[in-house]
């Protein structure tokens, strides 16, 4: 009975594959179900496949964004492979070649070579994922041994090799259960979300687009989730994390285990004067509140300590070891919200690197203190070019409960090198569409929505207008998401300059902690571009009397 099981699984993974059709005629491309693209994520430098197309010569070039490669046809599987240019921008970036439709994407990998495989698990399907791990892969390793492109083979023999992962609740289960933040009213009808419990699909183009899968209510919360890491020594990240998900189909999910990193010009404006002075004369602040609310700073500070330093220059100033990121984030918050507790929760190490799974940890930690009351905040001065699942829900999870997040829009470098074409991605800030709730507003001819995601940009505290250092300016041709809202991002602390989009965002967390000390709900903060006119409404910035 297993091994018939067993066998009718493996014989829909092949299909989804694409490995189980005859062989296709040399001069064109058979298709036989939708184009797709496998796998689903891969880093510059590893080799991935398009299938599904007909009509397309068997060898040719096509774009990832904007970087040009070559690809060929795999006689085997019928795919058209091809390696993922060395410098192609990180993130999701369109394929395009003739012949092929306008939808397909591949997520390009931007983390450093060796990382690792986080998975999350259903608890339900804890036992099942372990037992069938290893059967699971060396039976498919057999079955596509002679219609799978040969580095899938390979990829899925090695896998197979390993035990099954060591799985751990990702948190503890809140106790003492309080008063308990009512979500938004509207949150509810906002677009389908991926979730652990995420239906089967028809085939991989399906399978690997969350936009295309039909819309199911999450049945299961990321916090309850188990979780784990798979080795990859040396084997292509993207692979295993979408073999891994095929395998366990709805029950297991994944991510690379890094989420990011930490976001960082004539005489500097403003030198070495207080965050509070210079945001008082830059916006008018009075001196906001926060007063009974909780800014949850996820950075590279904890309670203790912020071993974090970076060297640079700001304008002619040079520097070198300047200490901390978290820390001068949250200097920054309470400069606004005075009144506001802060609570430094540590998910990135010494050298910049942040953890995915101390991320989602984190958040959920924040989820259960929204859960037992109390007013919060979290700030997200962290980020990447990924866009990472499980921080994706479990940024789902405090918003539904009434928590707002600010997050860096993300800086000039991420989009260093990258040509007219390709897109500079930055997450968790390009998100913030998918967190949008209520009626619209018209403000100056423009239809706007509230947020419980902000995506913050800086804006130039010596120009007042959108500064040099953001992400996209002057990378003309890079395609961007836009940020939601600006604010001044260039501040001293201890006699170091801090600048950039990581130091605007905790100006929105602290103002969003004064408003929520006084006023009901989160407030509008549309995305002000008139030069010299400042970037966030008086109302916003003094809103308790």
């Amino acid at each position: 009975m297993l091994r018939s099981a067993i066998h009718t699984c493996l014989s829909a993974l092949l299909l989804l594959l694409g490995a189980a059709h005859a062989q296709p005629s040399p001069a064109a491309v058979t298709a036989v179900r939708p184009a797709g693209v496998y796998p689903a994520a891969a880093a510059p430098g590893e080799t991935a496949w398009i299938f599904g197309l007909s009509g397309v010569a068997p060898e040719g070039k096509l774009n990832v964004g904007g970087q040009a490669a070559e690809y060929r046809l795999d006689r085997a599987s019928g795919w058209l492979a091809f390696q993922v240019p060395q410098r192609a921008a990180g993130g999701p970036q369109r394929l395009t070649l003739r012949g092929a439709p306008q939808s397909l994407s591949l997520n390009v990998l931007t983390v450093p070579p060796g990382t690792d495989a986080l998975v999350y698990v259903r608890p339900d399907a804890a036992k099942t994922v372990q037992a069938e791990y290893t059967r699971r892969l060396q039976a498919l390793a057999d079955a596509c041994a002679r219609t799978c492109p040969a580095e899938v083979h390979a990829v899925l023999k090695r896998l197979s090799a390993q035990q099954p992962p060591a799985l751990a609740p990702l948190a503890s289960p809140a106790t003492g259960q309080g008063a308990r933040v009512a979500p938004l009213p509207t949150l509810a009808t906002r677009a389908p979300l991926v979730t652990l419990t995420t239906l089967k699909a028809a085939n991989l183009t399906q399978l690997l687009n969350p936009a295309a899968r039909p819309p199911a209510a999450p049945t299961d919360s990321i916090c309850s989730a188990l979780a784990g890491t798979v080795p990859t020594a040396g084997l292509p990240l993207g692979q295993v994390l979408t073999l891994l998900e095929l395998i366990f189909a709805g029950d297991l999910q994944t991510d690379p285990t890094r989420v990011g990193w930490p976001n960082q010009a004539t005489d500097p404006p403003y030198a070495k004067m207080p965050p509070a002075q210079v945001l008082a004369r830059l916006l008018n602040l009075r001196g906001g509140s926060g007063k009974g609310v909780t800014i949850h700073v996820l950075d590279t500070a904890s309670a203790t300590e912020d071993p974090f330093t970076y060297s640079g220059q700001y304008y002619t100033v040079t520097f070198t070891d300047r200490p901390h990121h978290g820390r001068a984030v949250g200097e920054i918050a309470q400069a606004v919200a005075p009144g506001a507790e802060l609570n430094y929760r540590q998910v990135c190490e010494k050298d910049g690197t942040c953890s995915t799974l101390k991320t989602v940890q984190a958040l959920c930690a924040v989820a259960d203190d929204a859960r037992r009351g109390g007013r919060h905040v979290v700030n997200l001065s962290v980020g990447g070019a990924n866009p990472t699942r499980g921080l994706h829900l479990a940024l789902r999870e405090v918003t539904t409960l009434g928590v707002p997040v600010a997050a860096s829009y993300g800086n000039r470098d991420d989009c260093a090198r990258l040509v007219p074409g390709d897109r500079c991605n930055h997450y968790p800030a390009d998100w913030t569409r998918a967190y949008e709730f209520g009626p619209a507003v018209n403000l100056a001819a423009r239809s706007l929505r509230a947020t419980m995601l902000f995506s913050v940009a800086g804006w130039d505290v010596a120009t007042g207008q959108l500064a040099t250092y953001n992400r996209g300016v002057g990378n003309p041709g890079v395609l961007t998401e836009p940020p939601s809202v600006q604010a001044p991002g260039e501040f001293w602390l201890g006699g170091y300059p801090y600048f950039g989009t990581s130091f605007a965002a905790p100006v929105v967390s602290g103002l969003l902690a004064s408003w929520m000390s006084c006023q009901p709900g989160v407030p509008l903060l549309p995305l002000v571009t008139t030069p010299g006119q400042a970037p966030i409404a008086p109302n916003v910035v003094n809103a308790c009397p």
